[in-house]
């Protein structure tokens, strides 16, 4: 068995980058930046108004208050979108909406609420701005030459609306992966088909067809494969000739009677990188290259199966897809109970969060049984307790990688 560090080191070294490719910027949206983005044009373009009201000299409004109001001629309207051909003289204001041009002549905005309008030609300014003031500069926000994105980003609804700010239509995107899955199993029965004694629901197939989802990877459901050698030898060799990036086997790769994952894999010529790590749930994981194809042995338990997921198959998927750094959102949080493990092996324990004066407290989900999915689905986190500690006491801190948001 290896720990946890050294099994991510190798499966790290055997990543296969995948290439690029343009997309337009609508279906960028989860996707992975395959290259930076510089901007060609200032954001915003031209000097704009912050806000309704009325564009002036700011020198013109010296002293000018609530108790000493200054008088200005209104010499045209401009809304946004359209360009004064007029140019503010002395005690001259100009009525403007939020994003119009800044006119010539003009150095600040006063707001609405500060303005007393007499007539449709004369306006009262009861505030003396200061030059610049309710003013969005050329520039403020993005500058040409910028590098505004960077690669390895994964794009989000901000992003894209900064595509469209630039100007650009497509954008370089990295390839989704193509990660197949493939369930084992005389006891498996999908969804909606009669369930005899003895079966149970292929729930990791979907489990984790989900999970490939939401990495902006394509799944391939490969559907279930019962536990016979001889099947399961011909359904990875026909999952391997489907061009996939990665295949994932759910299930037999433990060391039962009717566990023959490994054996095939390596009569196929499959190179074992490893097998067992020193963790609970997931312990009897296993990693494979065979050709182009990366292989996840994964355990049968569904709990395990996921936190297999989480902790080794969506970094790998991140790495392959230029996300260099990729790394949980981690948080502290103060355990809410007594907790006893075993010395040399990495717990995974499934937590629920609250906060309570500023600090993040964390309980159990319930028992933590590795068929049980129900301790997932309640969670809102992963503790992560090390190979090196044996107890964590009630008021100790621990860490925990985020599946959720806190509630």
């Amino acid at each position: 068995m290896i720990d946890v560090k050294k099994a991510m080191s190798i499966i790290r070294t055997n990543m296969n980058p995948v290439k690029s490719e343009k997309v337009a910027i609508l279906p960028s949206f989860g996707r992975i930046l395959a290259n930076d983005i510089k901007s060609k044009i200032n954001i915003p373009p031209f000097n704009n108004s912050a806000m309704d009201g009325f564009a002036i000299n700011s020198r013109n409004a010296k002293g000018a208050s609530k108790s000493n109001p200054k008088i200005f001629e209104i010499i045209d309207d401009l809304p946004a979108g359209v360009v004064s051909k007029k140019k503010i003289k002395f005690n001259q204001a100009i009525r403007i909406m939020t994003g119009a041009p800044l006119p010539l002549g003009a150095d600040s905005v006063v707001k609405v609420e500060e303005t007393m309008e007499m007539d449709v030609q004369h306006v009262k300014i009861l505030h003396q701005p200061k030059k610049g003031e309710n003013v969005r500069y050329a520039g403020e926000d993005i500058k040409k030459k910028d590098t505004v994105l960077r690669k390895g980003k994964k794009i989000g609804p901000s992003d894209v609306g900064m595509f469209a700010a630039l100007g650009l239509t497509r954008v370089c995107v990295y390839r989704k992966l193509v990660v197949g899955i493939l369930s084992t199993g005389d006891e498996l029965v999908d969804p909606g088909k009669p369930l005899a004694i003895g079966k149970i629901r292929n729930s990791n197939g979907y489990s984790l067809y989900s999970a490939v989802l939401d990495c902006g990877s394509m799944p391939v459901n490969l559907g279930i494969v019962r536990d016979k050698r001889l099947k399961i030898r011909a359904k990875i060799k026909k999952a391997i000739s489907l061009n996939l990036d990665m295949l994932l086997i759910s299930g037999g790769v433990s060391v039962g009677d009717y566990d023959f994952v490994k054996d095939v894999l390596i009569e196929l010529g499959a190179d074992i990188k490893f097998w067992c790590i020193k963790m609970r749930p997931g312990k009897p994981l296993l990693f494979a290259v065979l050709g182009k194809v990366l292989i996840f042995g994964m355990p049968g338990n569904p709990v395990s199966s996921l936190i297999c997921f989480e902790e080794f198959v969506r970094p790998a998927i991140m790495w392959s897809c230029g996300v260099k750094n990729f790394r949980h959102c981690e948080v502290y949080a103060v355990s809410q109970e007594t907790i006893k493990k075993k010395k040399d092996l990495c717990y995974f324990l499934r937590v629920k969060l609250e906060t309570n004066n500023g600090k993040i407290l964390a309980r159990l989900t319930g028992p933590q049984g590795s068929g049980i999915l129900k301790s997932l689905v309640l969670a809102d986190g992963i503790a992560v307790i090390p190979e090196n500690v044996t107890k964590i006491k009630k008021g100790d801190t621990i860490k925990v990688q985020l599946i959720r948001p806190i509630p």
